[in-house]
């Protein structure tokens, strides 16, 4: 009985002890540096040339990103931008776009700091050294290459939004190692209505962009009837007004990336969705989607967009939704976890492919 006294006395010393001087858990460090070994690697293969993204949410309907671009191991370009948190915000956001550039970088007192992950790293070594007093808790978060999303500590005794200190990353953008030197990007093959009925020659990972007059006022829209695989649409068919008159029309923009070698299809018809009859005009072109040559090859720009988790989508899946909901599910496909704007994104791309795949 003495002795179970004596140790449990001496438990209560250590504890109390650990709990004011602090203690240390080397696992974190240990992650963080194995970590930064994977990076330098990825560094190098895309010549220290990269992106990443810093998204901050509330509870309010806004929340904001920061995108910073660094190249050849500086940063030149820091963007932002506010995000919505609901489907349909009631009222205006309080912060506004901006881009900097140059002698502008770091004017601007919104957004994510303006640094490199190798400055990221060197912090997070720092807060992964830090001694965790009994308040504290460290949180480290690796993505699926091994790359350093979060390192940061929180006081537990806060609720909520409890200020974070370290680094806290969305997602890390690294280029494709033969595209990470100094290249011009292809230009979109630009084609109106003068193009229809012809035989376009493009290049894989070409963008192709369709201008067409039309007026949604009348009931009638431009709708993809395309049945290619080689091509992706971004996103929807896009309408600009031409005027402020009501009634006056004017030009609907439909942008295809390419996806595959050979010839394909793009047919667009002009239709009032809402009626069961075909559509009263057509537009149609014929692509020769041809392979990059070497004189090309690092022109061709095929965007890569990375999930919460930092897997990257597939590339013919384009951009995801710029405006997403502000709740947390499970993603399909393994790309961690994110708003139900994601889910039922992804979900469409997945059955889209699935379409594709019993088809061949």
């Amino acid at each position: 009985m003495g002795l179970r006294v004596i140790v449990f006395c001496a438990s209560l010393v250590f504890f109390t002890l650990s709990a004011s001087a602090g203690f240390y858990d080397s696992s974190d460090l240990e992650k963080v540096k194995d970590s930064l070994a994977k990076w330098e690697k990825a560094k190098a293969d895309v010549g220290d040339s990269y992106s990443y993204i810093v998204r901050w949410s509330s509870f309010i309907e806004y929340g904001h990103e920061t995108r910073i671009f660094v190249k050849d191991g500086k940063v030149v370009r820091r963007t932002f931008r506010p995000i919505a948190m609901v489907d349909n915000p009631t009222g205006e956001s309080p912060f506004d776009k901006w881009k900097e550039e140059g002698d502008q970088l770091g004017t601007h007192r919104d957004g994510a700091t303006v640094k490199t992950l190798d400055q990221l790293y060197e912090s997070s070594i720092k807060v992964a050294s830090k001694k965790l007093q009994s308040t504290e808790r460290r949180f480290v978060k690796i993505d699926n290459r091994g790359l350093l999303l979060e390192c940061f500590i929180v006081d537990t005794r806060i609720a909520d939004d409890a200020p974070k200190n370290g680094l806290s990353i969305t997602s890390i953008r690294l280029p494709r190692p033969e595209d990470a030197g100094e290249t011009k990007r292809l230009k979109a093959v630009r084609l109106t209505s003068e193009d229809n009925g012809k035989t376009i020659k493009v290049t894989l990972g070409q963008k192709v962009q369709i201008q067409l007059e039309s007026n949604p006022t009348t009931g009638y829209t431009w709708v993809d009837q395309s049945k290619s695989k080689s091509i992706r649409l971004m996103g929807d068919v896009k309408y600009k007004a031409s005027g402020e008159g009501v009634g006056s029309g004017g030009v609907s923009t439909a942008s295809f990336m390419t996806t595959q070698e050979g010839e394909s299809e793009i047919k667009l018809g002009y239709l009032r969705t809402f009626e069961d009859k075909p559509a009263i005009k057509h537009f149609q072109v014929t692509l020769q989607i041809n392979k990059a040559t070497e004189k090309n090859l690092g022109e061709v720009d095929l965007p890569i967009f990375n999930s919460p988790n930092g897997k990257p989508y597939p590339k013919h899946w384009g951009a995801p939704p710029k405006l997403q909901t502000r709740d947390l599910r499970p993603l399909p496909g393994g790309f961690g976890r994110g708003s139900g704007t994601l889910v039922k994104w992804i979900s469409e791309n997945l059955a889209r492919d699935e379409k594709s795949k019993n088809k061949e």
